[in-house]
């Protein structure tokens, strides 16, 4: 489980805003980015002017199964988006070779590429999600349609088939869904049940599951937090004390809806805005699928080093902290026996702030695909009413606004906010320079 707390987050603010699942845009059709394939084939659909669709497609097919079926209340979604994504990039590298392959080391330079996409991104999400074979099996035949009947089309399909294959083994035995043991300790610092919970804590196990492009879980651990008696210690609960409880004289109206906007998990606003974004800026298809396939990576990767960290830590969470202060031998920490945060605190250890982390390297990734100055606008599933979307100058803006509604809604430390920033950027950068390569040899 990734979260019954998610489960009953989600129940508070469908409450508050109202839970909305909106649908991806259609891609558009784009001139090609230059890439010379004169000498491919015949039988082969030259890439020159494919576009991004098949990947987004198949990543909205993968958004809805996985919403139906939990709301992204487990690990399991965003576990899926990245086998099928990473099946897409192997299968069509595997037709003209432009990025290194990550699972599946083989070539079919005969092969249909959008069969062979297809085909792959169909045995992963069918192996995953097998209540939803009739969506599958229409989306499949949609695009296996667009394909001439032929040598490349049933070579695209025996090559998506093994590419699928290929991730699905070395993905069996991962550990994502390992529940794993949790003992509770005492004393001031360290992680309490809260009410809304009553001794449920999320799945400890998860930090020993195995990353897609991390070495180890704990290759990044950020240092530990500040000490309780520090200054730096009470300024940050100090910061968390004023804004992040539920009748706070001090967060503007804005930072409360804010605060809001930012729950929704981000394995489907992320996902979302990659789809928004390749369709209006026309990306390319084997350079969208090398960007789907390093997000979804980073994003499992970067819950995985966040669980790392929040259990090698076990740090209270504000909620504790607050109740607690006159324990924590800081003068400058008064207790509040009544404190509230906005929105139930989540059931898991503190430091550092998964959505924090994975905000910063899903926003780092998109960064470097499009240019960290670039400005856009995304939507949430948890908007308020009077904030259906939100306005930046650069992903890292985002990423900062992300990190600092956990603040706001009373769940972190600053210094948990900051420290997750860094850590999803850690897991970003090292990602990318190490998966997925463009080749030297290649187009």
């Amino acid at each position: 489980m990734k979260l019954a707390m998610r489960a009953r987050t989600a129940v508070v603010v469908t409450v508050l805003v109202g839970l909305t699942v909106p649908t991806g845009a259609p891609a558009q059709a784009v001139v090609g980015n230059g890439i010379d394939h004169a000498d491919e084939a015949p039988s082969v659909r030259t890439p020159d002017t494919m576009d991004a669709a098949l990947v987004v497609s198949w990543n909205q097919v993968a958004y809805d199964l996985a919403f139906a079926e939990d709301q992204f209340l487990t690990f399991k979604g965003v576990r899926a988006f990245s086998m099928m994504h990473i099946a897409i990039h192997d299968a069509l590298n595997a037709v003209v070779p432009t990025y290194r392959q990550y699972a599946y080391h083989h070539e079919d330079r005969s092969a249909d590429p959008i069969a062979a996409g297809a085909q792959a991104a169909y045995d992963v999400l069918v192996s995953q999600y097998p209540a939803g074979r009739e969506r599958l099996d229409e989306e499949l035949a949609t695009w296996l349609g667009q394909v001439p009947d032929g040598s490349a089309k049933s070579g695209g399909v025996a090559l998506g088939v093994e590419a699928a294959e290929a991730i699905l083994a070395r993905r069996d035995g991962d550990g994502f869904d390992v529940q794993g043991t949790y003992t509770f300790e005492s004393g001031p610092g360290t992680y309490q049940t809260t009410p809304e919970w009553d001794g449920f804590v999320l799945q400890p196990g998860f930090r020993s599951a195995t990353p897609f492009g991390l070495s180890t879980g704990d290759q990044f651990r950020p240092p530990p937090p500040p000490p309780l008696h520090s200054t730096a210690y009470a300024t940050a609960y100090n910061e968390v004390i004023d804004h992040g409880r539920v009748d706070s004289a001090v967060r503007t109206s804005e930072q409360t809806d804010y605060a809001v906007w930012w729950m929704e998990f981000t394995e489907g606003s992320m996902n979302r805005l990659a789809r928004n974004l390749v369709t209006e800026h026309g990306t390319h298809l084997w350079e969208a699928a090398r960007l789907f396939t390093l997000l979804n990576m980073s994003m499992f990767d970067t819950y995985v080093a966040t669980w790392d960290s929040k259990f090698a830590e076990n740090h209270w969470r504000p909620y504790t902290a607050i109740r607690a202060a006159a324990e924590d031998g800081n003068p400058n920490t008064a207790p509040d026996a009544t404190w509230q945060p906005l929105l139930p605190t989540s059931p898991f250890p503190e430091y550092v702030s998964a959505h924090s982390a994975v905000c910063a390297s899903s926003f780092e990734l998109l960064g470097r695909t499009f240019g960290q100055h670039l400005a856009f606008s995304m939507d949430t599933t948890t908007a308020p009413v009077d904030m259906p979307t939100r306005s930046f100058a650069t992903f890292r803006q985002a990423a900062a606004e992300c990190a600092d509604s956990r603040v706001q809604l009373g769940w972190h430390f600053r210094y948990a906010t900051d420290g997750g920033l860094d850590l999803g950027r850690h897991v970003a950068t090292y990602v990318e320079a190490h998966h997925l390569a463009r080749l030297t040899s290649g187009p």
